[in-house]
């Protein structure tokens, strides 16, 4: 007995511990399991997110407000670029981190910064994934990351050279770490927090009203070391508030500006629907599906609310609070637009994360799944739009003339336009009509682009008539449109040189012009510069006839190249005989020349005849004067990705330009090539656009090209051109051959009837 109870007490405890670690070890396997399996596919549906930002992505366009972005970071030092986003609609962050991925790695193409976007924007989904397990578990953080992941209104913020991506990001952020506040607050955790409210109030202007509602929160549960967070919040307040005393009056007004030309005014109702339709079904839907389904998805919704009134045991405290980050943010939002029309539905990103969060704690509260594939269907409708954003129109309909003239332009000299319409989306401007921007251009850059409403000349040819005292001329056409604010006055000016080297000269007209002196101030030059050439001219005689004089620049075999034919100012029936005249001439150079030596010619003909009859030279001879010779030098372009190398030359990605016209699709191939080494023969390209019925187009060739062979190095800019009559819609291919070899294939979407995508306002999309 006494033997059996000493074995009973001796080996009981031993017994019982066993079995409770043997039973809690079964436990935390099975929590294990539970966890890894969400976390796995977490991780795959992360995965398939990249993977699916990357195919979407275009390539090679910059569209609206992206070009923005590219132009500031590109035409100004950092300093600068704060100045100028204080009259502008967006704090500097983002903008900053732009220029810093841009010194890093000396991108120049637009891919490169939708990447940058990607990665600021993807660690939105494993923070989407984290607040939903904090708040209901693992099931409900992968309701929450599914919803998200293909998601095309996420998917478009995170290719976006914009902001928005980050801002989503920083939301998911700023809530994920006042849920740890809320928990277990650490003197860490407020400090990433005061982190936190900073970078998101300088990446967007209504991230303070997430970081409101946090606030809000904190304030009412007042967790440990909230004083402390609070005062640690102060000195990014006012640093906040120094930056709103500079910007608030230049952003507000641009802002009130650009948005106050969209055609519509709506209420704060209006503003919450259309932001809930966009987060649904992505930018790109059909404005009416859009309501339809918008508007039935939340009628069935909140039926379904109603049948089964849900209750909060299947979450965490958390929940309501929830509701309360999302919904007052949206509604303060919201009531803004009944001052100021700020209605775009990126404005809220920062709400993406946490929105997708609370739709999915709705469903797990109902406990009817069925609504998450409803969802995802609205989103793969949405997702099926994509191709609109590469097949959007760049510029206005019916300005083929001024839009290939732009193309061709030389990208260091900025344009100034008076009317922005008359731009390509992908081409940065200043306004002519804000002093500011105008002085800027005129005393910082030797060389720039004028594009005036020619309906308007009145405003501006006083004000080109005064240039002409400092700058030359060398390049000036109209493009005449159907509607008349459309039609477009294009001249190019240059800078005068304040001192040139001067060489004496002797040469003589029959008329009684003599030439003194003439100035080669630019004797090596690149492709698409301006050459500029001083005279110094007088006569002996008065002159009665007016003269034009031309320029000339002629290949090695005399043959004519380019050249530019202006009158001199003042004209000739005006001069004094014997007071010297000192004329500047200006020259454009092509784009698409190689590099090598080019002789320059001048010489005279009767103003308002086509070019003949020359005056003829007494002395020389003949009629025509050579008066020097410029070296093109090739033109340094960093290699890109996707460059083609071929045994005789080297192909970047061709550049398309696809302009939907009401019955009529008409595509634009830029190419860049340069013979390397050669010989190339430019009559050896084949430029075809097999369309999706199968047959093959082929493109014709717009700009002039100098005959072959051509021997490297040196960059020539083809640009092609193709006219189709309703086309069948679907995917196209354009292919760009170089003899029989293959060197380029790129995909185009022939969408039709002409889509109108609106980049604010979803309800005003037509879309197929």
């Amino acid at each position: 007995m006494g033997t059996t109870e000493m074995e009973g007490t001796s080996s009981h405890p031993t017994w019982t511990r066993t079995g409770l670690l043997i039973q809690e070890e079964r436990v935390c396997c099975e929590r294990a399991r539970s966890w890894g399996r969400p976390r796995s596919a977490a991780v795959l549906l992360i995965w398939l997110t990249a993977a699916a930002a990357l195919a979407l992505m275009p390539a090679e366009l910059a569209l609206y407000d992206e070009n923005h972005v590219l132009w500031q970071i590109t035409s100004y030092p950092p300093a600068g670029v704060i100045r100028n986003l204080m009259r502008d609609s967006h704090p500097p962050l983002y903008y900053l981190l732009a220029q810093g991925w841009l010194a890093l790695g000396g991108f120049d193409h637009p891919w490169a910064f939708r990447v940058l976007s990607f990665f600021l924007g993807l660690p939105a989904l494993p923070l989407a994934f984290q607040i939903g397990r904090r708040l209901g578990g693992p099931r409900l953080g992968l309701a929450a990351l599914t919803l998200l992941a293909l998601n095309p209104w996420f998917l478009f913020l995170l290719v976006l050279i914009r902001m928005y991506g980050l801002t989503a990001t920083l939301g998911a952020w700023s809530v994920w770490i006042v849920l740890g506040l809320l928990d277990r607050p650490t003197p860490r955790r407020w400090a990433i927090w005061t982190l936190a409210q900073g970078l998101l109030l300088f990446t967007h202007y209504y991230g303070a009203l997430l970081i409101a509602a946090l606030w809000l929160t904190l304030l009412w549960r007042r967790p440990r070391g909230w004083r402390g967070g609070l005062l640690a919040a102060l000195p990014v307040a006012a640093l906040f508030a120094l930056w709103l005393r500079q910007a608030y009056a230049g952003s507000l007004e641009h802002t009130v500006r650009n948005l106050s030309a969209i055609p519509v005014r709506p209420g704060p109702v209006e503003v919450v629907w259309h932001y809930g339709a966009t987060a649904l079904m992505g930018p790109f839907v059909d404005g009416v599906f859009a309501r339809a389904a918008s508007l039935a998805l939340a009628l069935g919704l909140s039926l379904t609310i109603l049948v089964r009134r849900p209750r909060l045991r299947g979450l965490s405290s958390r929940g309501g609070e929830l509701a309360v980050w999302v919904g007052l943010p949206l509604l303060l939002g919201a009531l803004l637009a009944l001052r100021w029309p700020f209605f775009a539905a990126r404005y809220f990103a920062m709400l993406t994360v946490p929105g997708a969060v609370a739709l999915a704690a709705g469903i797990h509260l109902l406990r009817r799944w069925e609504w998450i594939p409803m969802i995802l269907a609205l989103g793969l409708i949405g997702l099926s739009r994509f191709p609109v954003m590469a097949a959007q129109p760049l510029g206005l309909l019916g300005l083929d003339a001024l839009s290939l003239a732009l193309a061709t332009l030389n990208r260091s000299d900025p344009v100034l336009v008076q009317a922005p319409w008359h731009i390509d989306a992908d081409h940065p401007f200043y306004e002519w009509t804000d002093p500011r921007q105008r002085a800027v251009v005129m005393e910082k850059h030797p060389a720039f682009w004028f594009v005036g409403v020619s309906i308007y000349a009145g405003e501006w040819l006083p004000w080109l008539e005064e240039m002409r005292a400092t700058h030359t001329i060398d390049f000036a056409a109209t493009y005449p449109h159907p509607i008349p604010e459309y039609g477009a006055s294009l001249f190019h000016l240059v800078r005068k040189p304040e001192t040139a080297p001067w060489q004496p000269t002797t040469a003589r007209w029959q008329n009684g012009l003599t030439l003194t002196a003439l100035a080669l101030p630019d004797p090596q030059l690149p492709p698409g510069a301006s050459l500029r050439v001083g005279l110094r001219l007088h006569t002996d005689r008065p002159i009665p006839e007016r003269w034009t004089l031309f320029l000339h620049l002629l290949d090695p075999q005399g043959r004519w190249l380019a050249g530019w034919d202006a009158e001199p100012n003042p004209p000739t029936p005006t001069w004094t005989p014997g007071r010297p005249i000192t004329h500047w001439h200006g020259l454009r150079l092509p784009i698409n020349l190689p590099a090598g030596r080019y002789t320059l010619a001048i010489g005279w003909y009767p103003t308002g005849s086509n070019g003949t009859p020359r005056l003829p030279l007494e002395k020389p001879s003949g009629d025509s004067l050579p008066i020097g010779t410029v070296d093109l030098l090739p033109l340094p372009r960093p290699p890109r990705w996707g460059t083609r190398y071929a045994p005789e030359l080297q192909l970047e990605p061709p550049r398309l330009l696809v302009r939907p016209q009401q019955e009529a699709i008409a595509v634009w191939a830029i190419l860049n090539w340069q013979p390397l080494p050669g010989p190339v023969d430019p009559a050896a390209f084949q430029v075809t656009l097999a369309l999706p019925n199968g047959q093959a187009l082929p493109l014709a060739r717009q700009l002039p090209v100098p005959p072959g062979p051509l021997a490297g190095p040196g960059w020539i800019r083809d640009v092609w051109h193709l006219a189709l009559q309703a086309p069948p819609p679907g995917l196209a291919w354009l292919e760009v051959r170089y003899g029989p070899r293959s060197l380029a294939r790129r995909p185009v979407w022939l969408l039709l009837p002409y889509p109108r995508w609106n980049y604010d306002w979803l309800f005003l999309n037509r879309t197929p």
